[in-house]
């Protein structure tokens, strides 16, 4: 009989969650790419002196109603104690939306929002957002308002 040394499940779980690249996505788990910007944003904030507080950024939903959780990122919930948020600037904050497309993440909205809210007009789910000026041509400290609907697999503008 040869020996085979105990290896507890957690610490290979752990390896799997902790090294990129090591395990496949699922649905459940934030996209990679979202998980690295959060991770570059609150460096940044640290790196300014502050103290990040990450929680509030990543939230799950199903947007576009084919039953899988798709993933939010509001950089404008980063909080930096002492500092600045790194992921914000005059034209607001970086905003990601990502579809789980099955097998993996597709990114179908970024843009650097000053707000942004949830609407449904009759089956249809809606995003309202709320841009500076300089996307539809105007002054910076104007607004643009755009609409999109939720489809399967992209966002669609209304407006």
């Amino acid at each position: 009989m040869t020996f085979r040394p105990f290896i507890p499940i957690a610490l290979v779980l752990a390896h799997l969650v902790l090294v990129p690249g090591a395990a496949p996505a699922y649905a459940d788990e934030a996209p990679e790419e979202m998980a690295e910007t959060v991770a570059e944003a609150a460096e940044r904030c640290r790196q300014g002196g502050g103290t990040p507080e990450t929680a509030n950024i990543l939230h799950s939903d199903d947007l576009n109603g084919d039953g899988r959780p798709d993933w939010i990122a509001d950089y404008g919930k980063l909080v930096c104690k002492n500092g600045s948020n790194p992921a914000c600037n005059p034209d607001g904050c970086l905003f990601q939306l990502y579809y789980w497309s099955g097998d993996d993440w597709d990114k179908v909205f970024e843009d650097f929002v000053e707000g942004y809210k949830f609407s449904t007009s009759g089956k249809s789910r809606l995003l309202h957002v709320t841009t500076s000026g300089l996307p539809c041509n105007k002054p910076a400290k104007d607004h643009c308002n755009y609409t999109y609907r939720f489809d399967k697999e992209a966002l669609t503008p209304v407006r």
